[in-house]
């Protein structure tokens, strides 16, 4: 199979490897898509030269282990590309990203960059046969988002700020409007993107979070991963407010005490997904309840990785770039 692998100067090749054969509890997918968000890129500065990168993936089942179940093969499937014991305290609880065996697909064991994947069978979704094979690589970033309005315990009548409109700022947009945010105000320093959050039912856009009202929102959710952002939305907040931080920072992150303590804010994090909000997620897709296509950004072949990085790098895009490997 053809597979891009990084390079010892933090580049992509195209390679031909051996296709992969499940292990007793896997499954092989052919790809049908893969994308690429902020943590790859954030990652790939990182990666040692000649690993599979990606973990967006999804696509259908070719291959099945001696001990996957009773998969039929030609089935489309979205993968949640956690690698986990299956058995301890959090596996049971569906919280498969704190077991302490964790690893990521793309971030050591082979991602979705590549033609064929093997992947675990307990963390595969069958996607219905009427939603298109493609969105099941857009499955991962909606559970993402679907996840950090679970954490911040959005409710109806609630009103919501959401800062960043890249990928995980527009799927977090799209569930806090499901789950019954009275209002909805996106956040983000570029126009096509706060297009697109209107476009999508935000009630308001705004370039900066300096923009926003004091007090006037239940919830504020950070989505970019910039600590500056983080202590901007304390302002925002209204007493007993909840601020979740959903973006991804290496830097340490300030938060302002007084203003914390005084409105007795609650402060978390929200990190990856459950198998619970997969299956939400693609009966959303199926049923219609929410159409992904909107969130869909260019999609490009294999042999451009390295171009639809720079173009997530670089935030000349709108939508979830996406590379299709066959």
């Amino acid at each position: 199979m053809k597979a891009a692998v990084t390079t010892d100067d933090h580049g992509f090749e195209v390679v031909e490897m051996p296709d992969p054969t499940p292990g007793p509890d896997e499954l092989v997918i052919r790809v049908a898509a893969c994308g690429i968000c902020g943590s790859d890129i954030k990652a790939q500065p990182f990666a040692p030269a000649g690993m599979v990168m990606g973990h967006e993936l999804g696509g259908e089942i070719v291959a099945i282990g001696s001990q996957a179940g009773g998969w039929p093969a030609g089935t489309n499937v979205a993968v949640l590309p956690v690698v986990s014991c299956g058995a301890c305290r959090y596996c049971e609880v569906g919280l498969v990203s704190h077991c302490a065996q964790v690893s990521y697909l793309g971030m050591g064991p082979a991602g979705g960059f590549a033609e064929f994947a093997a992947v675990p069978a307990r963390h595969a979704f069958a996607v219905p046969a009427d939603v298109p094979s493609i969105h099941s690589a857009l499955v991962e970033p909606f559970a993402v988002g679907l996840h950090g309005v679970h954490s911040a315990d959005i409710s109806p009548g609630d009103d919501v700020l959401i800062v960043g409109a890249g990928g995980v700022g527009l799927t977090t947009h799209v569930w806090t409007l499901r789950k019954g945010g009275a209002s909805v105000t996106v956040v983000d320093p570029d126009p096509g993107r706060r297009e697109l959050a209107r476009d999508t039912g935000a009630t308001d856009v705004l370039g900066s979070v300096s923009e926003t009202e004091a007090g006037a929102y239940d919830v504020a959710i950070e989505c970019v991963g910039r600590p500056e952002l983080v202590q901007a939305c304390q302002p925002a907040l209204r007493p007993q407010g909840r601020l979740v931080i959903l973006g991804a920072c290496s830097e340490p992150t300030q938060i302002e005490p007084i203003t914390a303590l005084l409105k007795e804010l609650t402060i978390r994090y929200s990190v990856a997904y459950r198998p619970d909000e997969f299956r939400e997620v693609i009966d959303a897709f199926a049923s219609g309840a929410i159409d992904p296509t909107p969130m869909m950004g260019p999609a490009l072949d294999l042999t451009r990785l390295g171009e639809a990085f720079e173009l997530v790098r670089s935030g000349a895009v709108q939508g979830r770039v996406l590379v299709t490997p066959h």
